[in-house]
């Protein structure tokens, strides 16, 4: 079905609706669709009204800007939910009010939607790079998303969301040693960047450094304590490998209370560990049979069904 058709379904209900009275008046309003640090999206959003018959989705410009109409009423509240699918990012059940900004958000993430203040002060040449660069981010293009976001901090060396998202895809193509560099470029620049201080953690408890790994994810949490669950399972990775098992757990089960969407599966693995660890194999085979129901293709499934079956001769 074509956006013009989709478009024209609501509009016959309204029509039908309102013939009786023979009444019509439509009122048209603006809305903002955006992804990181406020870029609008390098594709047009798929965005449905969540009832048929409740507003019209007009046009959707480059900008991101979202034009949609509904009837006038005596006592008018004039908001449509919504859904809004983009791709590389995840579904956003939204509502679209006039003037309102809808953050469309990657996988992983539940930040709150904020700018760094080095995106303000960034020159148009450095910003038209890592709008290109979030574009191929979203479509897991590592190699042209990387070469954009070199683009935007060679135009601008304080760009502390460039120097960020340089650091994921370089991590992306295993790139780990200057993936930290650049994740501690964008805190000189901005030491209040909290997605630095997160991926910092879990480097630093990848490689084993579990005192870094700890220290980075206390920054994290303190500038955002909800918005990063994954700094929760490297604390708890941390504090396991330093047998503070109950300091463990109590991450591990807050990543998973965060993860509403299941999309961290590694904290389920974790949790599962740390049962092991403290005697409850009941427990732990629960959780690492969730994590594999969760990432089934993960590349240490066989070492953790191997682990369920020691698990379950112990209980």
């Amino acid at each position: 079905m074509t956006h013009l058709a989709r478009r024209a379904i609501p509009l016959l209900l309204i029509l039908l609706a309102t013939a009786a009275s023979g009444d019509f008046e439509m009122v048209t309003f603006h809305a903002q669709i955006v992804v990181d640090q406020g870029v609008p999206p390098a594709s047009t959003p798929q965005i449905l009204p969540q009832k048929q018959g409740t507003c019209i989705i007009g046009n959707i410009f480059g900008n991101g800007v979202v034009e949609f109409s509904m009837p006038a009423i005596e006592t008018p509240s004039y908001s449509c939910p919504v859904t809004v699918r983009l791709s590389g990012y995840r579904k956003n059940d939204a509502v679209l009010t006039d003037g309102a900004v809808i953050v469309m958000r990657r996988p992983g993430s539940y930040s709150s939607p904020t700018v760094s203040l080095t995106t303000l002060a960034a020159p148009e040449n450095a910003k038209r790079a890592f709008r290109k660069g979030v574009a191929a981010q979203a479509g897991k293009k590592w190699a042209a998303a990387q070469k954009e976001f070199e683009r935007a901090v060679a135009a601008y060396p304080d760009y502390a969301p460039a120097w960020g998202a340089l650091g994921e895809v370089l991590v992306e193509q295993s790139q780990t040693q200057p993936a930290r560099e650049a994740f501690k470029q964008a805190l000189k620049a901005d030491q209040k960047f909290a997605p630095a201080w997160a991926q910092l953690a879990r480097l630093a408890a990848d490689e084993g450094r579990m005192q870094d790994s700890l220290y980075a994810a206390e920054c994290a949490l303190q500038l955002d304590p909800t918005g990063f669950p994954e700094v929760y399972v490297s604390q708890a990775t941390a504090d396991l490998a330093l047998d503070r098992l109950d300091a463990a757990e109590k991450s591990a089960r807050r990543a998973i209370e965060l993860d509403t969407f299941h999309e961290i599966p590694r904290a389920e693995r974790v949790l599962g560990s740390v049962l092991a660890a403290k005697g409850d194999h009941e427990g732990a085979i629960q959780h690492w049979k969730k994590y594999l129901d969760l990432s089934p293709k993960a590349e240490d499934a066989p070492e953790v069904r191997k682990r369920i079956a020691e698990a379950g001769q112990q209980n």
